[in-house]
């Protein structure tokens, strides 16, 4: 059985979702959804500083949730799911 693919809303490039990390919209607020298990559409982000910062410049969540998203408290919210960007 084949792993789901997803797109990155920073990068645009596919990946397994397992190496993804899930944001979900909470109101107009972007919020991480580690175990990805809250419900409503989800936007799918590599764990990288320079993913998110493509997907925040871009309008990368907007564009995936069909809805405005605030992305401003995004930066403390996210950094323990983001990876050294030498990691990546």
């Amino acid at each position: 059985m084949n792993a789901p693919v997803r797109t990155c809303v920073g990068c645009r490039l596919t990946a397994p979702a397992g190496d993804l990390v899930r944001f979900v919209l909470e109101g107009s607020r972007v919020v991480p959804d580690p175990r990805q298990a809250r419900p409503g559409r989800g936007a799918w982000l590599h764990p990288s500083p320079e993913c998110l910062e493509a997907a925040v410049k871009r309008g990368g969540f907007a564009r995936s949730f069909r809805h405005a998203a605030d992305t401003s408290g995004l930066g403390g919210q996210v950094s323990e799911w983001l990876l050294p960007p030498q990691s990546r």
